[in-house]
């Protein structure tokens, strides 16, 4: 068996890992896996957790947009400013308008504040009374299909427009910056470059 000669070398690596990349990709993953659930013979097993991570992965791919964007474009950015100021940064560099009552900036509030709700973890102590009128199963049904607000975040059509309006509002931030789909991509190169042989 002949054994590998040793050399000295230079070794070289140069790489950009643009992590938006791979929380889309989990976005996607997780919504693959919701509309399989939510299929007519699917498995709703374990359906609500994957809403949670796909919400949480979404509002982190946006947040993701924003820093590359922002990295890009954006002269002296602060990364580590709130998200409030990274997206006005980003929209006033790119002229774009930001109109929280319509979608899809609706849709990203929204977003944002369900992640917030899962992030900090506050206990949510709700009371509430209300008069109702009904047969005995129709106040049942009415008990029952009351929802705190994360509840009402948590649900597949808001999982569904939010995956729709996080990815319309990136190709509308690729437009306004002028970027081209292959310049969000990662990139990097390796090389061993000879030196000697070792002693």
């Amino acid at each position: 068996m002949m054994t590998e000669q040793r050399i000295n070398a230079l070794l070289e690596v140069e790489r950009i890992d643009l992590i938006h990349n791979d929380l889309s990709s989990a976005a996607f993953h997780l919504k693959t896996r919701i509309d399989k659930a939510l299929a007519p013979d699917g498995d709703m097993d374990g359906v609500g957790l994957d809403m949670m991570a796909g919400i949480t992965m979404l509002a982190f791919t946006f947040e993701a947009y924003l820093n590359f964007i922002g990295d890009l474009k954006v002269q002296n950015w602060n990364e580590r400013a709130s998200g409030k100021e990274k997206r006005e940064a980003v929209w006033n560099t790119l002229g774009l308008s930001w109109e929280p009552a319509a979608r899809p900036a609706s849709t990203i509030l929204r977003l944002i504040k369900a992640r917030d709700m899962m992030a900090h973890g506050k206990p949510v102590k709700v009371k509430k009374e209300w008069v109702a009128q009904g047969t005995d199963g129709e106040l049942q049904n009415l008990l029952r299909a009351y929802q705190t607000e994360f509840d009402a975040l948590i649900t597949p059509e808001f999982f569904a427009t939010a995956y729709d309006d996080v990815e319309a509002i990136w190709k509308e931030m690729l437009g306004a910056g002028n970027i081209q789909v292959h310049e969000t991509f990662d990139k990097g190169m390796s090389g061993i470059t000879f030196i000697s042989a070792a002693e």
